[in-house]
């Protein structure tokens, strides 16, 4: 068992017994201490590599992200700019 890193605003520390599996969804390998790793937010295919992951989605999920990219080139991240 190991720690590994959830990546959202913040890094979230879980242990990979919480997790449904120990194993990248998409390179097979097991999750090694303080591996960065995320979901798809496209879909339920599990948790990845955060690398792994963006491979992922533009394989995938390529004109969800286009549409995602789109409906959201125009915000602001922050109130200043």
């Amino acid at each position: 068992m190991v720690n590994v890193l959830w990546r959202e605003g913040w890094l979230k520390p879980l242990l990979t017994e919480s997790l449904p599996s120990e194993k990248c969804a998409k390179c097979n390998n097991e999750f090694k201490e303080l591996d960065f790793v995320t979901s798809c937010e496209f879909c339920q295919a599990g948790i990845f590599h955060e690398n792994c992951c963006n491979t992922h989605i533009i394989e995938e999920h390529q004109d969800l992200l286009e549409t995602k990219m789109a409906d959201h080139r125009e915000k602001r991240l922050h109130s200043y700019q």
